[in-house]
């Protein structure tokens, strides 16, 4: 029996019908998204790419803002369910936080184009709150992380709020980095950066 794998990247048969997969359809908007900007990409432009019309395209995503929010959605599923591994009981806090940098870069460095058009969209209305959800999210494992350190006697007691949002910044910052001019490393900056960190927080280090 000849078995097609669930992955074949080709179209479906349906009833005579090519049905292009989700997964190309987000693939294609992805690409025009971080190389044209989401402004200039038309619906119709994607609908030509995978082979669909366009009504065809619009019968799956209601909109193009549709379109880019089920993008986001799948682009970034894992992350917060990942994110979550590095607060809890049992957790080392001084190792938590440089595998936690470690993760966000290597994460980031992995989703290039889709950070490459969070960039360039910055001012995109419904994409602000999805920002903001995932500062919170982050500032909360970043502080937790900073909590459980300090209540171990590794970290010093400090603003943890602050301090949160400046470990945040510092991650941003080094993406960004990446992004722009195409330097270093996940795993060489992720070190560097967290050393920066720990030189100031550790107690160990006064």
């Amino acid at each position: 029996m000849n078995h097609r794998s669930a992955d074949s990247r080709v179209m479906k048969k349906v009833s005579g019908r090519a049905v292009v997969p989700k997964s190309r359809i987000l693939k294609v908007a992805l690409d025009l998204f971080s190389s044209k900007g989401y402004e200039e990409t038309k619906m119709s432009e994607i609908a030509r790419r995978v082979g669909l019309s366009v009504g065809a395209l619009y019968l799956r995503f209601r909109s193009k803002e549709d379109l880019c929010l089920e993008l986001i959605r799948d682009q970034t599923k894992d992350y917060d369910e990942l994110a979550r591994r590095f607060t809890g009981a049992g957790v080392d806090p001084v190792q938590a936080l440089g595998d936690y940098i470690e993760f966000c870069l290597e994460y980031a460095f992995r989703k290039k184009q889709l950070l490459s058009m969070f960039m360039r969209e910055y001012r995109l209305h419904f994409i602000g709150p999805l920002r903001k959800t995932f500062l919170k999210s982050q500032h909360r494992i970043i502080r937790d992380i900073l909590v459980a350190g300090a209540e171990k006697g590794v970290f010093r007691p400090m603003n943890y709020d602050d301090a949160a949002l400046m470990i945040f910044a510092g991650i941003r910052g080094v993406i960004l980095l990446k992004i722009i001019f195409g330097t270093g490393d996940a795993k060489t900056m992720s070190k560097s950066l967290f050393q920066l960190i720990t030189d100031g927080i550790r107690k160990d280090t006064q």
